[in-house]
């Protein structure tokens, strides 16, 4: 990011922080039918496999788009719809925005009848912070910006889709088709804190390694045999010194299967490892140094075989353009807001990923402030929603700064 000296001298135009204020204010009173419109989302269950719970999503976000305005449309498709709202702007050279989101959760069918409660500030609910607020937080970025009059800019897309939080992908087309237009892209992931945002995301990749040996009986003819389970032990310790390889690598050894009876030599054993890195580049010498380390093997005659998964997620990189959008964010937060801001870089992948590979300027981490992600315990804080929806609308306002 910029000099922190020269950044004291940037002052955020009187029109933005007029919006972002009135913003909290209105917001503020809205919060009994946000709370409404949250519970009816969060009544539905819609893990990444109930194709009925996704497009039960996708309607309802579909009629919550064109009631701030939007053109909503379903994209149809057999494992869940996707559905995306467009807004056009006043200004055709003014900026393009996407906000980006998804509508599938990892909870399971039954759960959010069982696990929806409130409690004081916190709303309980499985998919609440993971991410249904967030998606709701930007539908009334977008009420807001509507009840300005807010109209300078080219063109706004709000794209949620039913697939991120699976390993098969089948909406990440859409996503690179809507990225061509290189618009400036919001993720609507969970916060931590009503200043945070999210600069840079690690990129995610599956590998499997298989080990082919040759059985044998274990206590009559060990020494005929290869054992895959032995040499797949020594790969997987070999496999760890990738940790820390680079600045933010890691690995993990995930499930793991093999052999068949303790009495034979086993012939066969396979592992699923994760590898999280923060340049493209980082996993190309990952991958370069592990298959150095597969020529070292423990058991002569065990054929190796590392394969990556289909499917992977390319690092969200910190570049200029995101930088000095998330700039935008810091003032905002320190000059209007007056809390602290809070950058981070995260393990974790995100749709943003896609965005940012293609060449759009993205920023993360924007939607509710919560915990419990994944688990039965999950929750978004009530308090904080006004100040982070009137920051997402401030953000979008404020987007002739970032042309200039």
């Amino acid at each position: 990011m910029s000099n922190p000296e020269e950044e004291q001298n940037i002052v955020m135009d009187d029109a933005v922080q007029a919006l972002v204020r009135d913003g909290v204010v209105y917001l503020e009173e809205a919060m009994p039918r946000f709370v409404q419109d949250l519970q009816r989302l969060c009544a539905i269950d819609s893990p990444s496999e109930d194709v009925d719970g996704l497009n039960a999503m996708a309607e309802q976000l579909a009629g919550l788009l064109r009631q701030v305005g939007m053109r909503a449309s379903i994209v149809e498709h057999p494992c869940g719809n996707a559905v995306v709202g467009t807004l056009q702007g006043a200004n055709p050279a003014g900026p393009k925005w996407m906000l980006i989101g998804h509508h599938d959760t990892v909870h399971p069918v039954g759960s959010a009848g069982a696990h929806t409660r409130l409690e004081r500030e916190r709303f309980y609910a499985p998919g609440t912070v993971d991410m249904k607020a967030g998606l709701l937080q930007g539908i009334y970025a977008l009420e807001h910006l509507r009840r300005r009059g807010y109209q300078d800019f080219s063109k706004i897309t709000f794209l949620s889709v039913s697939d991120e939080e699976i390993s098969t992908r089948y909406h990440v087309g859409l996503i690179r088709e809507l990225a061509l237009e290189r618009p400036f892209v919001l993720g609507l992931e969970g916060a931590r804190s009503i200043g945070n945002v999210v600069t840079r995301r690690k990129g995610c990749a599956h590998y499997r390694l298989r080990a082919t040996g040759l059985a044998a009986h274990a206590g009559s003819s060990p020494e005929r045999g290869r054992n895959a389970v032995v040499e797949l032990a020594h790969q997987i310790v070999q496999a760890q010194g990738l940790m820390g390889m680079r600045d933010g690598m890691t690995i993990n050894a995930g499930p793991i299967k093999g052999g068949s009876r303790a009495n034979i030599v086993s012939d066969h054993a396979e592992i699923v490892f994760d590898l999280r890195f923060l340049h493209p580049e980082d996993r190309r010498a990952a991958e370069a140094r592990w298959h150095e380390l597969l020529r070292q093997q423990l058991i002569e005659g065990v054929a190796l075989t590392l394969t990556p998964a289909p499917s992977s997620m390319p690092p969200m990189v910190a570049t200029e353009q995101s930088l000095a959008l998330a700039q935008q964010v810091q003032l905002i937060s320190e000059q209007i807001l007056n809390v602290p801001f809070d950058p981070e870089t995260r393990g974790g992948a995100s749709d943003c990923c896609n965005t940012a590979i293609a060449g759009c300027p993205s920023v993360d981490g924007l939607g509710a402030i919560g915990g419990g992600a994944h688990t039965t315990e999950e929750y978004v804080l009530l308090d904080p929603i006004p100040q982070r929806t009137a920051l997402l609308a401030g953000l979008i306002a404020s987007g002739g700064a970032l042309q200039r």
